[in-house]
């Protein structure tokens, strides 16, 4: 793309370490977003002095090269040359002769270095003028985000934004997947969480520093932040000593923008409207972005905000066949139902029935970076930032179901009964596959919950170049994160007796009829039963820390340099939550209205006509939809919902960086260590209610509670070492070794439980309890990785790298068995779901990839690129089984196999993308409710997005942009493929864009 270039005499500070000039040359000009043009296999020749200050472009260059036979000149056109003084009859924009043929030439803008080929022609009257190559869009970014990988000393990955407030995905989640070895999880069709090679604990950044959400984890919703923001995210996969730890799988820094990152003034703006087709909801969002920078009396001083308002909107849709079991010839019931299925004696597997769902709502994010930078002398630099962000979520759904009539607590102790005369098929395994079940309870669950959650982070950087050798930084930073949750349901219930409910799962989706005593479902006389409940939550945490670093550079040293640091930070969260409210009444259903289900998955699935349930218009609000019940206010706050955690430590490292050559092979790299002093406490409270004879009834008496807060304080030691050797210009292999701690999330280590004794006719159920355990350890792992890159030039390479991780401590869910005794001396079995640090885990595997833009064609077809990569990720963890040998499973929504294919066309003002990602089954629950020990697994899924756009002219573009092209669904099973859990399927999302930047 040809454009215009940056002011070339701009005066601007510069810190160009001393190297050898076909590094420093490019890494000024990267500094001073101006393409620089010379020969290469000169430069080759000659090691450039360090320079730090503020001056001109030139003024620099001339420094570098003093004393060399290169002399530094510019065209009239703004263009920077090097040449040979021997050889210096250089043309001009006049059309000159021109006898420099140079092999290698550098253009460098501020978003990348690209690497560009001069030629001009011998002279000639009427010679051609000459035009200069810059590199922009989606070539810029790859080029950035190449060069971020291959100069790093650490195993890091990029995505780097080709334009302001334009991340190659609308949803950060959806951009990390583009990685190597990232896989994520989708909420209601929008990404929303990620594992790094399997591992889930993932540690979040914010320009380096801690970003949260509050409530149960210590990390960040990926879906909570607009990802427009963002200039580029850096995922380290391999830390060194000098990082802030408390992940397994890596680091996942987000970084935004600043004013001295421009000339001077810019303005960015943009507009969108998304079209949602299966919600057909039409939603816009904005971007504004002011930035600018001016020389005061006091010094340089610039200032920028950035906003970003963002709409979207979903639906998602299910349907779903509840657990299977086998039936028992032994139990009187179930051998009656093999009589009456005609297959006594033959093994038989049944479902506990089905029904279908429908989800919808609106998400809102609203994003501000407020950023004000001082320079008050060239070695001398402040950043003051204010990152806020709101978020807002409400989830709208309906759902019909029919299972078997409860037996005891739970309905997978029921049995179906099938209608008798009806025809039933089976598989050849004898799982059912289709058939006619009667006397089933029948349900509508209406429910609304809701999510806000907000960020603020300001924080406070200093930057001193004491001297030309040592460097001080230091930062203080203040977080804080709040969020509030809402739920409230209806239910609708109808009696067993006659209801019939037909399901036939071997179709692409499931076929389900539901009849109520012989009328239809949509029939609103026929609903007898009417419930409501609510539940409302609170979180809050804050994070305050100080750090400060230090960095001594050595001359003509094996040691290049070391940086020393140290780090407080004091986090805090606090959760409360609210009194489960449940009424209950019989007799004809309050304020029932129809709903139709005849384009259901857009018409491709038969779940009958329809089915009564609350009106959606009362839903709407809490108040009206409790005062139908005889509510008039959510529950009290409890004092067992309070859950307090208090994350104290104080880290400090020192990691030494060098640079030297064995065997004529230059050898780089890092080797440090990092220790940290954690200081956890955890208080919440422990409740017991037992049951007391009121008017000869039993009841719930009133609770007796009791305070918990236990505490543990551990000392770690993390050491590192990443080395690299440059096997040519173009190849170098990496190895990397460290020890790293992932800390328990706040929920694992809330100590609350509350437990309610159940009444006499209940004592022999099966009862169950929740909650955390203080006494987790931290898990620890050992991670080793190495690679091979190639880079055959500035935008095409070719990687290829292995990692093993072993994790000490794994904390997993689990249940375990307590016997509970109340005031009145019965002792209750209880099953508690809690955590433990269990057996080791052990994941292993490795990623390739491939980038390469295909200059070499002719015409029109040298626009075109293609991005690959492939991960093969083996994990091996505990299974949270409730009892017997703790038995080894791969690790929850891992993937064995994953990729992504993405073609790229840019040429001309036109930019395309179309990208896929596909990734192999994985596990989603170890041992599912209601199946014994099977896991719930997810079948394959592939999922196809593309965008295109065009530059209008240097300031205005229009992009066109969709995501799930192929309308991919979701699809599960019980832990057999032929026991099929759901279908889901979700939005298609076409967006059009209009972005004007000056």
């Amino acid at each position: 793309m040809v454009e215009a270039l940056p002011g070339y005499a701009q005066v601007k500070p510069f810190s160009i370490p001393e190297e050898e000039a076909t590094k420093s040359v490019p890494e000024l000009a990267r500094q001073a977003g101006v393409p620089i043009i010379g020969p290469g296999e000169l430069l080759q020749t000659v090691v450039t002095p360090e320079v730090k200050g503020t001056f001109d472009v030139i003024a620099v260059l001339e420094m570098m090269l003093k004393g060399t036979d290169l002399m530094v000149s510019r065209t009239a056109g703004g263009i920077i040359m090097i040449t040979s003084k021997q050889e210096r009859d250089v043309c001009n924009d006049e059309g000159e002769t021109m006898r420099y043929k140079s092999q290698l030439a550098r253009s460098v803008s501020w978003l990348a270095m690209a690497l560009a080929t001069l030629q001009c022609a011998s002279a000639q009257s009427n010679s051609e003028a000459m035009e200069t190559i810059v590199v922009t869009g989606v070539r810029a970014s790859l080029q950035t985000a190449q060069s971020i990988k291959k100069d790093a000393t650490q195993v890091v990955d990029s995505i780097v934004a080709d334009d302001i407030g334009k991340l190659p995905d609308r949803n950060i989640a959806e951009a990390l997947q583009r990685i190597t070895g990232i896989q994520i999880q989708n909420n209601k069709s929008e990404g929303s969480s990620i594992a790094i090679r399997g591992l889930t604990q993932v540690r979040t950044e914010l320009n380096g520093r801690d970003i949260f959400t509050a409530g149960g984890v210590n990390t960040l919703n990926l879906e909570y932040v607009p990802s427009e923001l963002l200039a580029g995210v850096d995922v380290y996969k391999n830390p060194s000593a000098d990082m802030i730890e408390d992940q397994l799988s890596g680091t996942v820094n987000l970084k935004t923008r600043k004013p001295f990152d421009f000339d001077g003034a810019k303005f960015s703006a943009s507009f969108s409207e998304n079209y949602y087709d299966f919600a057909k909801k039409l939603k816009p969002s904005a971007t504004l972005l002011l930035s600018d920078r001016m020389n005061t009396s006091i010094g340089e001083i610039g200032g920028m905000v950035s906003v970003v308002f963002q709409q979207t909107a979903y639906r998602n849709q299910q349907d779903q066949t509840e657990p299977f079991y086998t039936l028992d010839p032994t139990n009187a019931t179930d051998a009656a139902t093999l009589a009456t299925l005609g297959r006594t004696g033959k093994v038989t597997t049944i479902p506990h029935g089905g029904g279908f769902n429908d989800n919808w709502g609106p998400r809102q994010r609203i994003g501000v970076d407020t950023v004000l930078q001082w320079r008050p002398a060239d070695n001398m630099e402040a950043t003051f930032e204010w990152f806020h962000n709101d978020f807002r979520y409400t989830n709208i759904g309906t759902s019909f179901f029919a299972e078997p009539v409860a037996n005891g607590s739970s309905i997978y102790n029921g049995t179906m009964q099938p209608l008798a005369g009806a025809a039933f098929t089976f598989d050849d395994t004898g799982t059912f596959t289709s058939g006619t079940w009667t006397n089933v309870s029948i349900s509508d669950n209406h429910f609304r919950n809701g999510t806000k959650s907000t960020n603020d982070d300001a924080t406070l950087n200093f930057k001193w170049d004491v001297t030309s050798k040592l460097t001080l930084t230091a930062d203080l930073q203040y977080g804080h994160s709040g969020a509030a949750s809402t739920f409230w349901l209806t239910q609708y219930a109808v009696p067993g007796a006659g209801n019939t409910f037909y399901q036939d799962i071997r179709g692409p989706f499931a076929t389900m009829h539901i009849g109520l005593g012989g009328g239809s479902a949509t029939n609103t006389a026929l609903y007898t039963n009417s419930s409501f409940m609510d539940s409302f939550g609170t979180q809050a945490g804050e994070d305050k820390t100080i750090r400060a670093d230090a960095e001594y550079k050595f001359d003509n040293s094996i040691l290049k340099s070391v940086k020393v640091g140290v780090r407080y930070a004091r986090r805090n969260n606090h959760g409360a939550s609210s009194q489960f409210q449940y009424v209950s009444e019989s007799g004809p259903v309050t304020d029932p209205e129809v709903y139709s289900t005849g384009d259901f998955m857009r018409g491709r699935a038969d779940v009958g006509e329809g089915f009564v349930s609350f009106d959606h218009l009362i839903m709407r609000s809490f108040g009206a939809s409790s005062a139908a019940y005889g509510i008039s206010a959510p529950g009290d706050w409890l004092t067992t919902g309070n859950s307090y955690v208090t994350l104290k430590t104080m880290a400090g490292y020192a990691v030494g960086f060098f640079d030297t050559e064995i065997a004529g092979i230059s050898i780089d790299g890092n080797v440090g260590v990092r220790i940290v002093d954690t200081d956890e406490s955890a208080a919440g409270y422990y409740q017991l209610a037992s049951q007391v004879i009121v008017d000869g009834k039993q009841t719930l008496g009133a609770p007796v509670t009791s305070p918990i807060s236990l505490g543990r304080d551990y000392l770690k030691v993390l050491p590192s070492f990443n080395v690299r050797a440059h096997l040519t210009d173009e190849l170098q292999w990496r190895f990397a070794v460290s020890e790293n701690l992932a800390r328990p999330t706040f929920d694992q280590l809330n100590p609350s439980l509350s437990i309610n004794e159940p009444i006499s006719s209940e004592l022999g159920f099966y009862h169950t309890a929740s909650g955390g355990n203080p006494f987790l350890k931290p898990m620890m792992s050992l991670n080793l990785d190495t690679s091979i890159e190639w880079y055959f030039n500035e935008s095409s390479s070719l990687t290829l790298a292995g990692f093993y991780k072993s994790v000490d401590g794994f904390v997993q869910s689990g249940l375990s068995d307590r016997n509970i005794t109340f005031q009145d001396g019965n002792t209750v079995l209880y099953h508690v779901t809690s955590y433990s640090n269990l057996a080791d885990a052990t994941i292993k595997g490795f990623e390739l990839g491939y980038q390469q833009f295909f200059d070499f064609l002719p015409g029109a077809l040298k626009g075109l690129g293609v991005q690959a990569n492939l991960t093969f990720v083996d994990s091996q963890a505990p299974s949270p089984a409730a009892s017997g040998p703790v038995t080894m499973l791969p690790l929850i929504n891992l993937s064995k196999w994953s990729y992504n294919l993405v073609a790229i066309y840019e040429l001309n003002g036109w930019s395309a993308r179309l990208a896929y990602n596909w990734r192999s089954k994985f596990l989603e629950v170890p041992n599912d409710s209601g199946v014994g020990n099977l896991p719930r697994m997810d079948k394959p899924y592939g999922q196809l997005d593309g965008s295109i756009s065009y530059d209008l002219n240097e300031h205005i573009a229009l992009a066109l942009d969709c995501r799930n092209i192929n309308n991919a669904l979701v699809r599960t099973y019980f832990g057999i493929e032929n026991r099929p859990r759901n279908v889901e399927m979700g939005d298609r999302r076409i967006g059009l864009t209009a972005r004007i930047t000056y």
